[in-house]
């Protein structure tokens, strides 16, 4: 049907202009996407940071940096190709187990591309304010002009509004606030510095749907109104510099989730600091000292000098368990770095590592930035590396064998898995067959058997395979199995943990479960979000501990009441649980349990 399709668009469009059938934007193709497509790029999932809720959205690149829509050229618009796509392609839009416009909606949105690619709405607002808005807010945009508020277009074609209130003459009165609330909803930079007061409710926050930018420096602000803030999901840019406002309101402070958050002279309270960083992973915030750096500083001070006290221990998080578990662990995301078991940060690396293990003579071994590094034990010294090959785009597994070489694998252009020796030079070179040209998908945590073969999962092609060292696949365990869902639930294999009974334990990544593999690829076990009450979000790595446990980094889970990393036992339930907010929990290596070390490692 699609190849048949995309013909018939090919001699459509040689004829469209006769027809001059012109559809618009806001009444005809964005019913077509709400149906199809707002699932997957909508407000709440953004596959390839790309949204299509709103015309600006969908005429704005998501992670592939290429305009979805080229105006007049329907043919080289990526959001048609993709739509005119094999169901069982990977960039098929919508995928293989959601339904898909029809035809004839598909042909629409090629013809609405070929006329411009045009909205009724998006052209109204390119038009001067005074010719744009009803009698009632146009009348409160005249009223706060004329008190001294500059309220204007951000740009000649920009829908967005900038008001700037700071030379309004004297304090914002009810009137004041009524009237900016009449312009709430396009609003998108917004300048109330030195607000003495505010509207008695505050919701009054909540009509600025669309505000990314706002200044409220030197203001007075009541919890109950920082709270609101955290309701502004547009919101990408927040000064706070010098205001006045409860300092536990600020450690609670949900937005900007990225860009820049000012909080000069607001506060100096260390713990409330360490909050605020581990709730704004991804926004750069100004006016403290760079928390990380000075961790790191103090953790070292720690290990290299019995004389230096470095004062209040930087503890990040909680271990929870009702059984009396404590861990030591090396975290490998976001944070990396090695927490005791009393939750004390003992060691800082680089943020962002992909896998990592912690060596018995101490030193720490990631995968990070294209490198597998091995650092000193509690220092910052490289006492070994090795780089990514230039033809590749990513290096993920790195794990130090028996031998003393170094397993990691390649992904890109030339997916591989090598052992490196200690010299730095390749011992052994594995080619990988992952079925995919899709570098980030191709493989993950690879580890080497016993009997001197490799287990490697690929993600994209739903298997787990065995490789000989010369590169020989020699057995296939497929994760799409019907009784876990089969591949409409994205059953993808991100670790491979070969067990001394000769299962095979694999986290499936999107699927969102823990599944033990017979060696005859049946199930032996498995537990999923039911089993342990919504903790899987893409679980990653993951470890078998020797008492039968097995530990699990839920990578993706964003709920503040849900842990990123916990432990399960044979009978499914929850024995153990850490909430560090710095770590997206990557990949986890769990080095002690209650004072005694963990062996064998499996992981």
């Amino acid at each position: 049907m699609r190849i048949s399709l995309a013909l018939a668009l090919a001699a459509t469009t040689l004829s469209i202009r006769a027809e001059e059938i012109v559809y618009d934007y806001d009444e005809h193709i964005a019913p077509i996407l709400e149906e199809y497509c707002i699932g997957c790029h909508g407000p709440d999932k953004q596959k390839s940071k790309f949204r299509l809720d709103s015309f600006e959205r969908l005429m704005t690149p998501g992670s592939s940096d290429e305009d979805p829509i080229i105006p007049y050229v329907p043919m080289e618009s990526p959001l048609l190709e993709n739509l005119l796509m094999p169901k069982s392609d990977e960039y098929a839009m919508p995928p293989e187990d959601e339904p898909s416009p029809t035809a004839d909606e598909i042909l629409i949105i090629a013809q609405w591309i070929y006329h411009g690619a045009t909205s009724s709405k998006a052209e109204r607002a390119k038009l001067p304010l005074e010719q744009r808005f009803d009698p009632g807010p146009l009348a409160a945009i005249m009223r706060l002009r004329a008190n001294g508020a500059i309220v204007q277009k951000l740009s000649a074609k920009d829908a967005g509004i900038t008001a700037d209130l700071r030379a309004l003459s004297g304090d914002l009165t009810a009137e004041d606030f009524a009237d900016l609330h009449l312009i709430a909803a396009w609003i998108e930079e917004l300048n109330l510095s030195g607000l003495s007061t505010l509207p008695s409710d505050s919701s009054w926050f909540a009509g600025f749907e669309r505000l990314k930018v706002l200044d409220l420096s030197g203001a007075s602000l009541p919890a109950a109104h920082v709270a609101a803030l955290s309701n502004l999901e547009s919101l990408t840019r927040l000064n706070l510099a010098q205001a006045t406002l409860p300092a536990d309101a600020v450690a609670a402070l949900m937005v900007p989730q990225t860009d820049h958050l000012f909080i000069s002279g607001l506060t100096a309270n260390r713990k409330v600091l360490r909050e605020l960083h581990a709730r704004h992973p991804d926004t750069k915030i100004i006016g403290s000292w760079d928390l990380d750096q000075t961790n790191i500083v103090l953790q070292n001070a720690r290990h290299d000098s019995n004389k230096f006290d470095p004062g209040e221990p930087i503890i990040l998080g909680e271990q929870v368990s009702a059984f009396g578990i404590k861990h030591s662990l090396l975290l490998c995301g976001k944070f990396t770095g090695i927490i005791n078991e009393n939750n004390e940060v003992m060691w800082r690396g680089p943020n962002g590592a992909r896998d990592g293990m912690v060596l018995p003579n101490g030193n720490v071994l990631i995968s990070v930035q294209g490198e597998a590094r091995e650092y000193r034990a509690g220092s910052q010294e490289i006492v070994w590396s090795y780089r990514l090959d230039e033809r590749n785009a990513e290096l993920g597994t790195v794990n130090r064998l028996p031998s003393g070489n170094t397993l990691v694998v390649e992904r890109g252009v030339v997916p591989r898995l090598l052992e490196i020796n200690p010299d730095g030079e390749i011992a052994v070179e594995v080619p990988l067959l992952p079925e995919t040209d899709n570098n980030h998908m191709q493989t993950r945590m690879a580890r080497k058997l016993p009997n001197g073969n490799y287990l490697v999962p690929h993600l994209l092609a739903f298997k787990i395979k065995e490789y000989t060292p010369t590169g020989e696949v020699v057995n296939v365990i497929p994760t799409d199995l019907p009784e876990l869902g089969g591949r409409e639930v994205r059953n993808w294999p991100f670790t491979a943990i070969r067990l001394a009974n000769g299962n095979t334990l694999a986290n499936l990544t999107n699927g969102n479960k823990t599944v033990e593999f017979a060696p005859d690829g049946t199930v032996a076990w498995r537990v999923d979000n039911d089993d342990v009450d919504g903790r899987f979000a893409d679980p990653c790595g993951g470890q078998r501990l020797p008492n039968g446990n097995t530990v699990i980094c839920s990578y993706g889970q964003r709920e503040s009441t849900k842990t990123r990393i916990f432990e399960i036992n044979a009978d499914k339930e929850v024995v153990w649980e850490l909430f560090f907010p710095p770590s997206t929990a990557h990949q986890a290596h769990v080095i002690t349990t209650n004072g005694k070390p963990i062996h064998p490692v499996l992981r």
